[in-house]
């Protein structure tokens, strides 16, 4: 994320946002980038696509650990995570029109369903790691009021889950899911990993919480908007078995 921090200084700094509206909801935005955002969702405006989640601000490191996140700066937005979830194995499930998402890649937000070694298919991002453009322009709130404009009469869609979640099994412990402190033989780990399945996600149910079942975590995590550490605790439990299934 070298390229933002030299375009828009050091991450989580929420004096270098500014609110936009665009697809019916109201997100902050870095502001040297915001006018880039809204050519873009003016763009896929034109397209029949509805968008139901998009957030951007959140100052975090990657789903992957490691590095900050291009959220970090507010230079990147995910769209409707459940029908595009993360993937670590570099497997693409998407119901974006390309339309819609070449509506992105124009101004400069690389998409990421075009990655090779993951795909993040919610994923439009303004840095070059992630094949973006780290844009600088000054704002002009004449583009929000064009955008104002076309979008006016529509409303936001909405969300219908495929499946309503249940009530979760009492929570036990934490399990930890990295190289130095591996959770082996565990029979809640066993558990978890078998909803997870059960859910759709592509993951092993060998009572070993290890880095497979860590990488699942952290994406579910990110779906479902907790913090991402990798650690099934008391929330990401719950919400194995009480979130919607998309």
């Amino acid at each position: 994320m070298a390229d933002l921090h030299e375009a828009y200084g050091d991450p989580c700094r929420e004096g270098t946002f500014v609110q936009v509206r665009i697809f019916g909801h109201e997100i902050p935005f870095v502001r040297a980038g915001a006018n880039a955002l809204l050519r873009a969702a003016m763009d896929a405006y034109d397209v029949d696509y509805g968008v139901h989640r998009i957030e951007s601000y959140n100052c975090r490191q990657t789903t992957g650990g490691g590095s900050q996140s291009a959220h970090s700066w507010a230079a990147a937005v995910d769209v409707n995570p459940e029908q595009n979830p993360f993937s670590s194995k570099a497997i693409l499930i998407t119901d974006m029109p390309r339309e819609f998402r070449e509506a992105f890649k124009r101004h400069g937000l690389g998409w990421g369903g075009d990655w090779h070694s993951v795909k993040d298919a919610m994923h439009f991002s303004m840095d070059r790691g992630e094949q973006g453009k780290a844009i600088t322009q000054k704002y002009d709130p004449d583009l929000q009021a064009a955008a104002d404009q076309k979008w006016k009469g529509r409303r936001p869609t909405t969300f219908t889950p495929k499946r309503s979640g249940t009530a979760a099994p009492p929570w036990r412990h934490e399990h930890p899911g990295n190289i130095q402190n591996r959770h082996n033989n565990c029979p809640t780990a066993r558990q978890w990993q078998a909803q997870m399945k059960a859910r759709g996600w592509d993951i092993g149910v060998d009572s070993d919480y290890g880095d497979g079942s860590e990488r699942v975590c952290r994406a579910f995590q990110r779906e479902k908007r907790l913090a991402i550490d990798g650690v099934v605790g008391p929330n990401t439990w719950r919400m194995a078995w009480e979130a919607p299934i998309a």
